[in-house]
């Protein structure tokens, strides 16, 4: 029986897993024995590493570190392909040391495996393994430097001045994932007194230091220790920062919009004006949002302290100055601050959204997205789309260009995912509302899947402020067809998933489901089932007319018999337990490999509930699957074929 068996091998796989993981490190242990002297293994990692040396800090260097071999990097692809065998961790990373410069095989995914191999949730991580690691993270290549510092410097136990000054260094370049990560590699591994004394040691010398590595050493203290260190008074006029703010009372119409917030902002810093930079507004979401440079963090803490304080006020981000924030932001205006020979942003530059537009996801009366009308059907403006993604470093449109030529050229691109997820990031703050407008249009469920999910996961991600509108959109997406798991589940998940920490969108959405189980009858039964699951995780209740449907529907529910060694028996031992029962439509069973296993079909939820509540009375009995009877799985078991009959007729048009 195939699909049982599948269902059942899914723990066994975990542990084959695990197994050969063992394995593999019982073959390549994390400190292998040297090679013999006559052996000798070119570009081996030998210490004293940069990582922990004492007597001074040498930063990465990633093109010192790994030559340019390319010999070497056809060795490491063969070793990545299993058709090269190397012995002990000296030869294994000095390949790689060797290799990684010219390796074509995924070097991202090679250095997530020596980070979990030799550092990650290692008791003894390997120094080698770390130094290989550090200089990696100085890689010109992203990817590359993002994956060596995530799985490397970042989870490092036993730290190093060097290696603290490193992640301070960097941290301003580094997106918020990757800064968070830093702080809670300090939370979670290594003497939290060691760390401790290793950043209160680099502020000691912060007149040697840069601002921007003190004022990244200063947020990862607060983060990890919740506190400001001691004497903080010493940093009052280090570092720029960069505060973007809203009044959720202030609507973008409001003809004193900026004159408000700016009033906001020169009251607590009344006397000190000198520290206010540079100040300037942004429509985001529909609202006016301030956004501030100051100098130093006397005038942060002045000017966060003020804002947490008023009702109505709410911190869009609080962050250190860099060039990251200046691209990711699209803050032309601050790009006089920058150091000498910082790059300039390549995303487009902000225009303010006109006031007199009006959208569908605005609408005061329910206006559904409409996939065919919205894009155009227009080729070359698709091939012209793939051309502007290509050469996105080199843009010079405004926002306000890029969004005509994404809406023209969207149904004729090579790949829509990776057009919304560039878009997203190019113009995902200040969020303008002609991009929400495209990101509504295209959830449309009658268009294309690929589409819809791609513009549900960017568009609507938790965390966005979502209309009714928008709500309602999600809703009719969560309810469309095709209901089966393979294309459905995540983007159902997400829904509810984005809309978790807002209670009013909850409620909202779950009144949508209630009033689609109201009218049940008009529902197919895996459509009822969604909708029926929806409310349940919205809410944490079952419906309010959940016994009225609690029959329709048939579901099936897997389990093995352990008392009973023979099919006989095992029917003999169920009669009795299940009984005669009203729920119980018919029941199948099966012996493989020594092991009893049955198929049993019961109608409704409520004989689900009653299903497994019986399986999980002691003596229990192990589940393997229980879930509604359709079609899809129906195909995908082979024993399953018998069962078409108890499918239900479902009459044209039910959803």
């Amino acid at each position: 029986m195939r699909l049982t068996s599948e269902l059942k091998s899914q723990s066994v796989l975990l542990l084959l897993a695990a197994m050969l993981t063992l394995c593999c490190l019982a073959t390549h242990p994390l400190f292998a024995a040297d090679v013999p002297a006559a052996d000798a293994v070119p570009f081996k990692i030998d210490p004293p590493f940069t990582w922990n040396r004492t007597d001074r800090y040498v930063p990465p260097d990633f093109d010192s570190f790994f030559p340019d071999d390319t010999e070497g990097g056809k060795q490491l692809d063969l070793l990545l392909e299993g058709k090269l065998q190397v012995t002990g961790i000296d030869a294994r990373l000095a390949l790689i040391r060797r290799g990684l410069r010219h390796c074509t095989k995924h070097r991202t995914t090679l250095l997530g495996q020596v980070g979990n191999q030799y550092i990650w949730n290692r008791e003894q991580q390997d120094p080698r393994a770390i130094e290989l690691m550090y200089q990696a993270s100085a890689s010109d290549d992203s990817g590359v430097a993002h994956y060596a510092m995530y799985h490397g410097p970042t989870v490092v136990s036993d730290r190093s001045a060097n290696l603290v000054r490193m992640l301070m260094d960097k941290y301003p370049s580094l997106d918020a994932q990757m800064q968070q990560r830093i702080a809670w590699g300090m939370q979670t591994y290594g003497d939290k007194e060691q760390t401790r004394k290793l950043l209160l040691g680099l502020l000691s010398d912060y007149q040697r230091l840069n601002d921007s590595t003190i004022g990244a050493a200063l947020e990862t203290y607060q983060a990890v220790f919740k506190a400001d260190p001691p004497e903080v008074s010493r940093f009052n006029d280090v570092g720029l920062w960069v505060i973007g703010f809203h009044r959720s009372d202030v609507s973008a119409t409001h003809p004193r919009a900026a004159e408000i917030l700016r009033e906001m902002v020169t009251k607590p810093l009344r006397g000190q004006e000198e520290m206010l930079l540079e100040f300037v507004t942004r429509v985001n979401e529909g609202r006016e949002s301030a956004v501030v440079l100051l100098k130093g963090l006397k005038a942060r803490r002045l000017l966060v302290d003020y804002l947490e304080k008023r009702n109505y006020t709410k911190l869009d981000f609080n962050e250190l100055f860099s060039a990251r924030v200046l691209q990711e932001r699209r803050l032309q205006e601050f790009a006089r601050f920058l150091p000498e020979g910082a790059p300039a942003s390549r995303l487009p530059a902000y225009t303010r959204p006109p006031a007199d537009e009006t959208y569908a996801y605005q609408a005061p009366e329910f206006v559904a997205p409409d996939y065919q009308s919205y894009f155009a059907d227009d080729v070359p403006a698709g091939k012209k789309l793939d051309e502007l993604y290509e050469n996105r470093e080199k843009l010079e449109l405004t926002d306000r260009e890029l969004l005509v030529a994404f809406r023209r050229g969207l149904r004729h691109s090579s790949s829509p995912n990776t057009m919304f997820g560039w878009i997203s990031g190019a113009l995902g703050w200040p969020r303008d509302p002609r991009l929400t407008e495209i990101f509504y249009q295209a959830i449309d469920p009658k268009g294309p899947e690929n589409v819809r999910k791609a513009a549900l996961y960017y568009g609507f991600g938790l965390g966005t402020d979502k209309t009714r509108n928008v709500l309602r959109a999600l809703f009719h997406v969560y309810m469309a067809p095709p209901f089966d798991d393979t294309t459905n589940r995540n983007m159902r998940s997400r829904i509810l998933w984005s809309v978790r920490d807002h209670e009013d969108d909850k409620y909202y959405l779950s009144t949508l489901f209630a009033e689609a189980l109201r009218e049940h009858a008009r529902l197919s039964d895996v459509a009822l089932q969604q909708a029926d699951s929806a409310y349940k995780q919205l809410t944490g209740e079952d419906p309010p007319n959940a016994k009225e449907y609690s029959s329709r529907g048939v579901y099936l529910v897997m389990f093995g018999v352990k008392y009973a060694s023979t099919i006989p028996a095992s029917k003999e031992y169920l009669s009795q337990r299940l009984g005669d029962s009203p729920h119980l439509l018919t029941k199948k069973f099966r012996e493989e490999k020594g092991e009893v296993s049955v198929m049993v079909l019961v109608r409704g939820t409520a004989g689900l509930k009653w299903m497994i509540n019986n399986l999980q009375e002691q003596p229990a009995l192990p589940i393997y699957f229980a879930g509604l009877l359709t079609p899809e799985l129906i195909e995908k078991g082979d024993h399953l074929q018998e069962f078409k009959k108890f499918l239900p007729v479902e009459p044209p048009g039910k959803n």
